[in-house]
């Protein structure tokens, strides 16, 4: 956390007569736009569509047009239950990372125009959560009454060059259908200087403190949870650089999601559709046996994993991300599991993708949750070829001829170091297990069909439940959800009606 000095009041600026933010968020919006009224009921309706890169498409948020081609797809590998869940349609982005541009007069608050480095303004963008949009208000506010320079791409000059909002609907004073309309703003400001001691300290001072002041919880109306600063001077695409400070609020921004409290910093990845992700949270679920051993590769926070270790009540769960960032939230969000948990959790700071039989070897169920480019691979080589590995690994198993103690490869070594451990309470007994299971959690549609197709082609794997959520209304993205289980569907069918067979005689 900065130091009282460089939060003093006594080098706050003094304060400029402010706009009642009251009126000016119930203040009527523009009328809407006319539509056919068979289409208003899944119409984006945004003023802002013309002009904004966020959404691609006005028309339908209920069924994205990549739905057509995803039932096809999955129809083809024998999968005739494939079922979307559409979700909310306006006002679902709970997360945002929006460039400050313009001048403080006239400052811009939004993202680029399509193809362009030129900021649009969304004041009344329809997919933020209304507290983003109110929240971005009073910072348009703050910045035009103190002087704050919005960042100039060309010139590499400036002093807020973007701004961070992640709302959080944790509170669990209220009625759980109440909460989303209550979301707090967790505010990250992304300041052009390499530290606080830099000369734009007290406009950076004052900014937060006006923040603070017309929006805090001794505000009429609360509107953030708390305020943060990253410290970025590089002249690249970067949003973020790597100092962050704690300046007001309260310093952990929590979110309750696939049945457990989750801690998120600001610099650790967070899904920007929290009410999805449960919903997706909570099918994920149904397809892990209690009892499992659970590896979670991309799991940044480790939110899947520990959802899993709460709900399915799981032997060990490893939770293997790249991203050292998310390390201190996994951690804080250990320690508001249920004292019930017993189950062996890890999380290790390892990239998954160096040798990664490492990382399956254990393990009766397997996450992946990767970027949009899909998996890498020589994860997907490892997947298609498990059958080999599980043979070669049985073999050499009365041997052990890697011993622990001798272990001396340093991916492993510095895994090891970086990584979180908290042991069962229980004595379980070890197994030589591997992978029965994948879940595979997709934000690319094309990257997941041809990494499906991979796995499925050496009929190690077959697919066998297919689902698709509504992440991103408004664009042609879908969140995928599908569970592939060890050996190919004819020989399941050679097994079954053997087992039929027996029961006869």
């Amino acid at each position: 956390m900065l130091s009282l000095s460089f939060l003093s009041t006594s080098r706050l600026v003094d304060p400029v007569s402010l706009p009642n933010l009251t009126s000016r968020m119930t203040q009527s919006s523009p009328p809407p736009i006319p539509l056919p009224a068979a289409s208003l009921s899944s119409a984006l309706q945004c003023q802002h569509f013309q002009s904004c890169s966020g959404c691609s498409h006005e028309w339908n948020l209920d069924r994205p047009i990549v739905l057509d081609d995803a039932e096809k797809f999955f129809k083809r590998f024998g999968i005739s239950d494939f079922s979307f869940d559409s979700g909310r349609l306006w006002e679902w982005r709970c997360r945002a990372k929006l460039a400050v541009r313009g001048s403080s007069d006239n400052p811009l608050i939004g993202l680029y125009e399509e193809g362009t480095h030129n900021v649009v303004d969304i004041p009344q963008c329809r997919a933020h959560h209304p507290k983003i949009n109110a929240t971005v208000e009073l910072l348009r506010q703050g910045i035009t009454s103190l002087d704050v320079q919005p960042y100039d791409e060309d010139q590499g000059t400036g002093e807020l060059r973007y701004v961070q909002m992640a709302v959080t609907t944790h509170n669990t004073s209220l009625p759980a259908a109440e909460r989303y309309k209550t979301g707090k703003v967790q505010v990250t400001l992304v300041w052009n200087s390499n530290n606080e001691h830099s000369p734009s300290a007290e406009k950076l001072n004052a900014l937060s403190y006006f923040l603070w002041r017309h929006g805090g919880p001794r505000n009429n109306i609360h509107l953030i949870h708390s305020i943060w600063v990253n410290f970025q001077t590089s002249n690249t695409n970067i949003i973020f650089g790597n100092r962050w400070r704690h300046l007001l609020g309260e310093k952990d921004l929590w979110e309750h999601i696939g049945g457990i409290d989750i801690s998120l910093a600001p610099s650790s990845f967070g899904q920007a559709n929290t009410q999805a992700f449960d919903s997706l949270l909570r099918k994920l679920q149904k397809y892990v046996p209690y009892g499992a051993s659970v590896a979670d590769i991309y799991a940044g926070a480790g939110i899947i994993g520990l959802s899993l270790a709460v709900t399915r009540k799981c032997r060990s769960v490893k939770c293997i991300e790249i991203n050292k960032e998310s390390k201190l939230s996994f951690e804080k969000s250990i320690g508001r599991l249920p004292k019930s948990v017993d189950s062996s959790i890890s999380w290790h700071h390892a990239d998954a993708s160096v040798e990664p039989l490492h990382w399956l070897e254990g393990s009766d169920v397997i996450v992946v949750d990767p970027p949009r480019k899909g998996l890498h691979p020589s994860l997907i080589h490892a997947l298609r070829t498990l059958p080999l590995s599980e043979q070669k690994a049985f073999n050499r198993f009365a041997s052990l001829s890697v011993k622990e103690k001798d272990e001396k490869r340093p991916w492993i070594l510095r895994a090891r170091e970086a990584s979180v451990h908290i042991e069962s309470k229980t004595d379980w007994e070890e197994i030589q297990s591997w992978p029965q299971t994948l879940i595979y959690i997709s934000c690319g549609w094309e990257s997941f069909k041809e990494d499906c197709r991979s796995i499925l082609s050496s009929e190690a794997w077959h697919l066998e439940k297919a689902h698709a959520f509504n992440f991103f209304p408004g664009t042609e993205s879908i969140e995928v959800l599908a569970v592939f289980k060890r050996g190919s569907p004819v020989d399941l069918k050679k097994k079954k009606t053997a087992k039929k067979k027996k029961r006869k005689q």
